[in-house]
């Protein structure tokens, strides 16, 4: 397949796949990359310098008409603690507020009874800063209650009189500083104050920032100190008045208390007289001595049962025939413990006689007369010891049951006064607490006694405010940087708005992409010469090369041969391609070739006027009339030695004649005799001639109007060619700026580049 061919191809191809009855995607007419987002803008750079040089110097002059507003700020330190002379620990005990606590400080320094002390102190209600009602009335405000009290006095008396109009009602009112109350007044300055005073906490600590705002250096400063020294003051005030109603309190508590102590100890005193109960006799005697015996009572027990156990035992070891040596008081006797030697030594000496002499011998019956009397004593002292026991057993019952019945005499005596000393006992409990309440108001009543004059707030002023150098308001740097950098937001914006808004083509790019067909020439515009003399007076100029760039195209569009008729037609009308059709057929023609020119738009003739010749006959007789003598149709152009066919009197009943076979048979005939046949057509969206003369040529040019047509446009009748299988060579881009495609694209068409002299043609 040749190269026409397939670029016939890919443009139908195109054609079928795009969604023609929608808007057309947006083509890329630059690279994506940030580089062609910078050419974008830098082509509407005037756009955006005037938007960023209108806000500067908007921002420069709002600047310079707002009143500088200066801020003073003091710093107060919160949970200072009090000093406590009379308490040691809480004077060295630190005390550290928490978030809640600042934020409430933060509350009462702008509590309103706060700034009401602050507005007498300082006269606030007579500076206009803070008073509404002393500022004078600016000069606008004064013409429209002229207006509006000239309106009124065309108003009918009654209606004008009526209290219950709210316009009269509004204009009769005064509100001059004569005219309302003083509080009303005190109110709107305390608002003011509020306005303009800022309180807030230090980051995470416990100072409070206090910020005042005032058109003067010094008024800030002494607003800000003076809003810190009242706050001091009332706090102050409020925990010595707090003090003094503690003392009052006090004061009238003790007072009361003394004579509740005083009654409570004299009914005390009266009981005792009354049933002679006195301290340290009867109740008290009774007392110690039931003491004492309960002691006694519980030795003499403590003995009575360890005589009792131990004479039981005794008792227990002879009932049950267990040697009486076994008893333990037995073996503590010192009598029976040398009995026992003794009866140990003879029964040792029994045993050695025994070994020597008979039973019978004398010495064996005297020493065994001997250990028998030994044992007889110590069952003897055995016998004493029991009942020494049992003499003891006896003693400890007697004693105890003696104590026992003192004991119980003395419980009668005392149950005999134990109800009068129970209501005695309540009476003096009473007298007891009284006078210990007494004793601790006492108390506090002296450790209050003057600690008046050592009330402290528990915050201090850590930070006077200094006249500030510098205005807070307005940040004039900012503002006119904030205002200029807007400005060039909104150029930027309008730019790509712009941008993006311009349908039209501006680059060769933009056609390729879209239409898969090439450019074949950009034409520059002409200024100066009609573009049909430009080819002739300057033929080495850059419309004229952008000419020859055309015809080399269109000759290079078809391998086998250069085609030999060639079709102009666009869009719309006013894009240029009559003038494209005569300036090319005028700079072949200059270069010695054959060249016919031929107008088929019999809607809007142009060549004749081009060429200045007349239009009759023409194409019109030539198709209508057999006999038509073709030399009397041709026109000679002098100038460049091109040959004219005016279009003639074509109208809507003869326009079929232009897709006949005897148009193409003309066409064909003209083909043989000239080397060009360049034909100027209605535009395609206008007339539907050119769909069937774009078949019967052998190459369509269409044309473009550089940021003219509409891409939309363009790309209809660029689609109706190509339905019509017309053989679109390319498209030519007509009108274009130099100075303006700069912007656009990434060359210049108007390169200066010397040319020797004898190359100037007419």
């Amino acid at each position: 397949m040749a190269l026409p061919d397939i670029v016939q191809w890919q443009a139908r191809r195109l054609v079928r796949e795009r969604p023609l009855f929608r808007p057309l995607p947006e083509v890329a007419s630059a690279p994506s990359d940030m580089f062609g987002t910078l050419r974008k803008l830098a082509r509407h750079r005037y756009l955006i310098l005037s938007c960023t040089a209108l806000a500067a110097a908007a921002s420069i002059a709002v600047v310079m008409q707002l009143p500088p507003r200066y801020i003073g700020e003091a710093r107060v330190l919160v949970g200072v603690p009090e000093p406590k002379i009379l308490n040691i620990a809480a004077v060295v005990s630190d005390q550290t507020p928490d978030a809640e606590r600042v934020q409430s400080e933060i509350f009462a320094v702008q509590s309103r009874r706060v700034i009401a002390d602050v507005v007498e102190r300082l006269h606030l209600t007579e500076n206009p800063e803070f008073n509404v009602a002393l500022r004078p009335v600016p000069a606008a405000y004064r013409m429209l209650a002229d207006a509006r009290n000239l309106v009124m006095s065309f108003v009918p008396r009654s209606k004008a009189a009526d209290p219950a109009d709210p316009a009269e009602l509004a204009a009769n009112t005064d509100t001059s500083e004569e005219a309302l109350p003083k509080d009303v007044i005190e109110n709107r300055v305390i608002d003011a104050v509020l306005d303009k005073l800022y309180v807030s906490a230090l980051g995470r600590s416990n100072v409070i920032s206090i910020q005042a705002e005032a058109e003067k250096p010094d008024e800030a400063a002494t607003l800000a100190n003076a809003v810190a020294d009242r706050y001091l003051a009332r706090k102050r005030s409020e925990k010595v008045e707090t003090g003094k109603q503690v003392e009052a309190f006090l004061a009238d508590r003790i007072a009361e208390l003394r004579q509740q102590v005083q009654k409570s100890e004299q009914a005390v005193e009266d009981y005792r007289r009354q049933y002679g109960l006195y301290k340290g006799e009867n109740t008290g005697i009774t007392s110690q001595q039931m003491t004492e015996l309960n002691t006694q009572m519980v030795l003499a027990q403590t003995s009575k049962a360890e005589a009792d156990a131990r004479l039981q035992e005794a008792m227990a070891m002879r009932k049950t025939g267990l040697e009486g040596d076994s008893v333990p008081d037995v073996l503590k006797s010192s009598l029976i413990a040398a009995l026992k030697e003794q009866q140990a030594t003879t029964a040792r000496k029994l045993s050695d006689l025994s070994a020597s002499y008979g039973p019978e011998h004398p010495k064996i019956q005297s020493i065994k007369a001997e250990l028998n009397e030994i044992n007889t004593k110590i069952r003897a002292e055995m016998t004493h010891v029991v009942e020494g026991l049992r003499h003891e057993a006896a003693t400890a019952d007697a004693r105890y049951e003696a104590l026992r019945q003192n004991f119980a005499r003395l419980q009668t005596q005392m149950g005999a006064v134990g109800d009068k000393t129970i209501h005695l006992e309540a009476l003096e409990r009473d007298a007891t607490v009284n006078r210990n309440l007494l004793e601790s108001m006492l108390n506090r009543a002296k450790e209050t006694v003057g600690q008046q004059e050592l009330q402290q707030a528990n915050a201090k002023l850590i930070s006077g405010a200094a006249p500030p150098q510098f205005p807070a308001f307005p940040p004039k740097s900012l503002i006119v940087f904030l205002g200029t950098l807007g400005g060039a937001l909104i150029g930027l914006l309008s730019a790509m708005l712009r941008e993006s808004a311009d349908r039209t083509f501006r680059l060769s790019d933009e056609i390729e992409a879209m239409t898969g067909l090439p450019v074949l020439a950009m034409v520059p515009r002409v200024r100066g010469n009609p573009p049909a003399l430009e080819v002739l007076k300057h033929p080495m100029s850059p419309f004229s090369e952008a000419l020859r760039k055309l015809h080399i195209a269109l000759q290079m569009s078809e391998a086998a041969r250069a085609p030999k008729t060639v079709l102009f037609s666009s869009a719309t009308p006013g894009e240029g391609k009559t003038m494209l059709a005569a300036s090319l057929g005028r700079l072949v023609a200059s270069h010695g070739r054959r060249v016919l020119l031929i107008d088929c738009d019999w809607r809007s003739p142009s060549l004749h006027r081009v060429f200045r010749c007349a239009n009759r006959g023409g194409l019109a007789a030539l198709l209508a009339n057999d006999t038509v003598v073709l030399e009397d149709i041709v026109k000679r152009d002098e100038a460049s030695g091109a040959d004219v066919i005016t279009a003639g009197d074509l109208d809507p009943k003869s326009a079929h004649h232009l897709m006949s076979p005897r148009m193409q048979i003309i066409l064909e005939t003209f083909a043989r005799n000239y080397d060009l046949v360049v034909i100027d057509s209605p535009p395609v969206l206008v007339g539907a001639d050119v769909l069937a003369l774009c078949r019967l040529v052998d190459r369509v040019v269409y044309v473009v109007r550089w940021g003219k047509t509409r891409r939309e446009l363009a790309f209809e009748g660029l689609k109706q060619i190509i339905e019509a299988r017309g053989q679109v060579a390319g498209v030519a881009l007509s009108r274009v700026d130099p100075r303006r495609y700069r912007r656009y694209g990434f060359g210049n068409l108007d390169y200066e580049y010397p040319r020797p002299a004898r190359a100037r043609l007419i």
